[in-house]
């Protein structure tokens, strides 16, 4: 269903697995920019990523996101860049959200560090007549709580900086501790966890 002229959060990301780190993002978020509803869109394919990694599966990563978000109105799951398939470039899905909500006001989501690539991304220029980009400060992460960097500022975004709790998860770290067998509870939702050793993911090495 549209959400007609209210504000929608975008969070994209592998979500390899999501976390809660990742929930706590999209909390933030949903309180401090009064959204709606906050919209986890898991990329088929990082064009800036090469790494090769012995991953969960897409159907896989979409199960866990949907376990993680099912019992929170306030957030909710599309699969869109999944299906597409292919290299996911944000500008195509923000024109995507754009053509079926068009009243609605977008807010993209990124991590700090991945703002500073912003320069490199597809019509990054045109985000501009399409969202108001959210940096999501963590501790510990590149600061930009006092200035912007001069090559984001040069890029005339919208750009919003939001400063985060100190929370230390990541996917990364996640994926190593299953790896050699330490709990990950308290790490991702329980739902999530007892996903992951039902299935046997992220057993091998990445």
């Amino acid at each position: 269903m549209a959400l007609s002229s209210e504000r929608l959060g975008i969070l994209g990301g592998t979500f390899n697995p999501v976390h809660l780190a990742h929930l706590l993002i999209a909390q933030e978020a949903w309180y401090r920019f009064d959204l709606a509803q906050v919209m986890f869109i898991p990329a088929a394919r990082n064009p800036l990523r090469s790494d090769v990694e012995s991953l969960a599966s897409d159907d896989h990563r979409l199960a866990m996101l949907r376990l993680a978000t099912e019992e929170d109105a306030r957030f909710s799951v599309n699969a869109w860049e999944l299906r597409k398939g292919g290299k996911s470039f944000t500008i195509d899905t923000l024109r995507h959200q754009r053509e079926i909500r068009p009243t609605a006001e977008l807010y993209l989501l990124i991590g700090a560090d991945a703002a500073l690539t912003l320069p490199q991304w597809k019509d990054v220029r045109d985000f501009r007549e399409l969202c108001t980009v959210v940096i999501c400060n963590r501790p510990g992460s590149t600061d930009m709580q006092r200035e912007l960097p001069p090559e984001l500022v040069a890029l005339g975004l919208r750009l919003e900086v939001m400063p985060l709790p100190q929370l230390d998860i990541s996917a990364s770290e996640i994926r190593r501790r299953l790896r050699i067998g330490k709990p990950v509870r308290y790490f991702v939702p329980d739902a999530v966890a007892e996903y992951i050793h039902r299935q046997g993911l992220y057993q091998s090495a990445d």
